[in-house]
């Protein structure tokens, strides 16, 4: 694969999700992992490389440590804090591959790990949501996961406004949301 022309970082260890998936009350999706200095260095560690091997069984609470703790964390803070955030929520990204921006979204939609995780999301993970069974929230690229911006769906399945970079949009949606996924929380 020509890194320039799709932008993905081939030296870090890929990966299209983190969190306890198999189990987690709240699955948020993305498009892909951003990319950081601290990725590279993770990938040639001995503990970044368990950490993967361990988190790809799908029952590995994230990380607290390092910079996808850091960008999970800002991201979730309207929900909780994030001890209870790495033990409740897990992140399911279309891409595998880190990349601080994606060139070739046709590229990322193309490659196995991409196709799987779609697959899995709408066989599995979206009928769980629409039968209230998990939360399912998609923070990033709707079109792609194969929702609708704003569409209500069954059960506990949400397209909300986000910005670019994954936060939720001030909107009259955001506060229920918010209630929704805190009522699936221990303590809440």
């Amino acid at each position: 694969m020509d890194a320039k022309r799709h932008g993905f970082q081939l030296e870090c260890l890929p990966g299209c999700f983190t969190g306890k998936l198999k189990t987690a009350p709240i699955v948020l999706l993305y498009l892909s992992p951003g990319f950081s200095q601290f990725d590279l260095a993770d990938a040639r560690s001995k503990e970044g490389k368990d950490y993967r091997f361990r988190s790809w069984r799908g029952d590995e609470p994230s990380r607290d440590h390092g910079a996808g703790y850091t960008w999970l964390a800002s991201r979730t803070k309207l929900f909780c804090d994030y001890e209870v955030v790495k033990q409740n929520f897990a992140v399911l990204n279309i891409g595998a591959y880190h990349s601080k921006d994606v060139k070739s979204y046709s590229s990322l939609l193309a490659l196995p790990f991409s196709r799987l995780s779609l697959a899995w999301a709408q066989e599995v993970l979206f009928p769980d949501a629409e039968a209230g069974r998990r939360v399912v929230v998609c923070m990033r690229s709707a079109a792609y996961w194969g929702l609708d911006v704003g569409r209500k769906y069954k059960g506990t399945l949400f397209a909300p406004s986000v910005n670019r970079g994954g936060y939720l949009i001030r909107n009259p949606e955001r506060e229920r949301l918010i209630a929704v996924v805190k009522s699936r929380l221990p303590n809440a």
